[in-house]
């Protein structure tokens, strides 16, 4: 089963069901151990290797236990947050707070309209979105790049 965990200030602040357009029992009578083994992977593993102070990483939990990294990604519009909101992750966790781990706890909380099989800068490609900046800014290294390249050709 896959997983987002989120991390503010270099401590894991929230953790997210991945697929939450589906309701699995399993996950609620794993609850608990699952929250375990990704708080304890992220404490040997990922706080103290990875040198950015707020992002998210998505990791996937095998049927023996093991947890894997699939990608990191920025803190930030661009990350799709599934079950949680930016004013919940953003506030500041308290001395003896519990980890905040959500999942899709009855086919009522299914989040239908939620498609999470592509990056959401894919499904958004309007004037100012993810998608649309990213081609600009590709538009923009390759006019540099020509402009370079026909610098030099004037040159020899």
């Amino acid at each position: 089963m896959e997983f987002r965990c989120f991390v503010r200030d270099q401590l894991l602040v929230g953790i997210s069901q991945r697929e939450v357009t589906t309701f699995y029992p399993v996950l609620c009578e794993k609850k608990n151990d699952l929250k375990v083994l990704i708080e304890e992977f992220f404490n040997d593993n990922v706080r103290l290797k990875f040198e950015s102070e707020d992002y998210t990483y998505d990791v996937y939990v095998t049927k023996d236990e093991r947890v894997k990294v699939l990608d990191f990604n920025p803190w930030g519009a661009f990350t799709l947050l599934l079950l949680f909101t930016w004013e919940e992750l953003e506030q500041k966790p308290m001395e003896g707070d519990d980890l905040d781990f959500r999942i899709v706890e009855s086919q009522c909380a299914v989040r239908p309209g939620l498609k999470t099989a592509v990056p959401y800068d894919y499904l958004d490609t309007s004037p100012g979105s993810g998608w649309n900046q990213f081609l600009r800014n590709a538009d923009e290294e390759l006019q540099q790049q020509t402009k370079s390249t026909s610098f030099l050709n004037l040159r020899c």
